[in-house]
């Protein structure tokens, strides 16, 4: 008898959490970047507004490495109860498995899309030492000095590489690419004057502010608030720049429906907050669209099919 009631009573705590009863208890969410960077800190400033809209704790945990597979692949493993998520770049989801595939992991299939949350802002910066003073400039001396200037990135695939690929493309000029381990690294080497070039995710606003690098024109059709008199790219003529598919939420493949819809509704409610936007704003990020998560999933799905066709396009092959 006492066999049968211990039994009864694991079977019961076995059973999966339901919608009603969810979260109670603390959500795990993991980075799939190192500590410091702009996913962390964006995650750790909206893990208490979040949690707050849930009434659960949001514990932030980084799992960096691997391309952004190790952290993936630690979520797509988890139970799908709604107590582990991921937040991405987008990138990370839908471009690098088409450079650098797994045999035997796809996070494409593997993960659900909840809600986008940020998307970075790329700047065109130049080093003080390139003679040139605006985005004419810039492209007039590249193109009487093909393959002279050198731009950094935080590695062949990422966000940076592509946008500076894009920018090369659209603007027709050549550049050198010089592959780092992350953009701390080649924001280090740029302000040393190794690499001339820069197509920055927002690390580089205390330089560009005191002067130290050059600002010539900030990613996409608007104006960035930070930076009111430095125009948009696409406004000086160059056009599909910007910093990759949006920063989001992922949940394990198999987590219910209600669950998602849940997290989804507290992340866009946590994003209205000004006092956590004026934040997000200050780490020089943009706040995306909300978006339930069936259109986060499409617009991942439109994303993909545009990189498919555009990393040929730009000479970007995968490994």
């Amino acid at each position: 008898m006492k066999t049968a009631w211990i039994a009864l009573c694991l079977a019961a705590l076995a059973q999966p959490v339901h919608a009603e009863e969810w979260p109670g208890g603390p959500i795990r969410v993991v980075v799939n970047a190192a500590p410091g960077g702009v996913a962390d800190r964006a995650m750790r400033v909206m893990a208490p507004h979040i949690g707050g809209k849930l009434g659960a704790q949001i514990v932030v945990e980084n799992r960096p490495g691997g391309e952004g597979y190790i952290g993936q692949q630690e979520v797509s493993r988890a139970r799908p109860d709604g107590h582990t998520f991921l937040l991405s770049a987008g990138s990370m989801v839908i471009i690098t498995p088409q450079l650098v595939p797994l045999p035997d992991f796809d996070p494409r299939k593997a993960l659900i899309p909840v809600a986008p949350a940020v998307a970075i802002p790329m700047n065109l910066l130049v080093h003080p030492a390139v003679p040139v003073e605006t985005v004419a400039d810039f492209i007039n001396y590249a193109k009487a000095h093909p393959g002279k200037l050198a731009y950094g990135s935080a590695g062949s695939g990422t966000a940076l590489h592509i946008a500076a690929e894009v920018f090369s493309h659209e603007a027709g000029i050549k550049m050198t690419h010089v592959p780092y381990k992350g953009a701390g690294d080649a924001l280090k080497d740029f302000l040393g004057g190794h690499v001339d070039v820069l197509f920055d995710p927002g690390l580089a606003t205390q330089y560009i502010k005191t002067g130290r690098v050059k600002l010539l024109a900030v990613a996409g059709a608007s104006r960035n608030p930070q930076f009111p008199d430095t125009p948009a790219m696409e406004a000086v003529g160059v056009k599909g720049v910007d910093g990759g598919p949006y920063f989001g939420i992922f949940a394990p493949k198999g987590t219910k429906k209600d669950i998602v819809a849940r997290m989804n509704e507290a992340l866009i409610a946590a994003l209205e907050r000004p006092d956590l936007r004026q934040q997000l704003v200050n780490m020089s990020l943009e706040i995306a669209p909300p978006m339930s998560a069936e259109q986060f999933a499409a617009y991942l799905r439109d994303e993909n099919a545009r990189y498919e066709r555009l990393l040929p396009k730009l000479g970007i092959r995968g490994q």
